[in-house]
């Protein structure tokens, strides 16, 4: 449930940073620029946080199935995989989150019209980095769902025979 309601939240931060560069093309910022930036602070921030906690739950869970294998109630292959999944979603989350904020930052300079169209190409280099993160995440998340999933079905099923779940 956590892993679908993420991603929603990013795929949404996604559209709202889509629309503050579309407003930014129509509404000329010089025109309402208290707008664009609200709407940007708003987009930049709801793409850093599912970013944020995608890795936050990537890394805590690790440690949990680390717990499991230390205890000998899953395989160290267990162990591989939770750390794969984590390495194939930090970097793109860390790039997206990254670019969102520099892409803010150098909107200060744009609204001062220098540096507006730097402002513009790491717009679109945030939304690259963002569809990047949006499929490595998707596919981290769920994997790591089901990786936890069969931990603790293996572990309900040890619990009612009375043995330890080793897998």
């Amino acid at each position: 449930m956590f892993e679908r309601s993420i991603f929603v939240l990013s795929v949404l931060a996604t559209l709202l940073f889509i629309g503050a560069g579309v407003h930014a093309y129509l509404v000329p910022v010089d025109d309402d620029p208290a707008t664009h930036v609200l709407v940007a602070v708003a987009a930049a921030l709801l793409l850093v946080l599912p970013h944020l906690w995608s890795v936050l739950y990537l890394w805590g869970t690790g440690r949990a199935v680390r717990q499991e294998v230390e205890e000998k109630r899953a395989s160290p292959r267990v162990m591989s995989e939770a750390r794969r999944f984590r390495r194939r979603a930090v970097p793109p989350a860390v790039l997206a989150s990254a670019a969102a904020l520099a892409t803010l930052g150098l909107g200060n300079q744009a609204l001062l019209s220098s540096g507006s169209w730097l402002h513009a190409t790491l717009f679109f280099v945030t939304l690259g980095f963002q569809a990047w993160a949006l499929a490595a995440e998707r596919g981290s998340l769920w994997a790591n769902a089901a990786l936890l999933d069969e931990l603790d079905r293996r572990a309900r099923a040890a619990a009612a025979a009375g043995a330890p779940a080793a897998g």
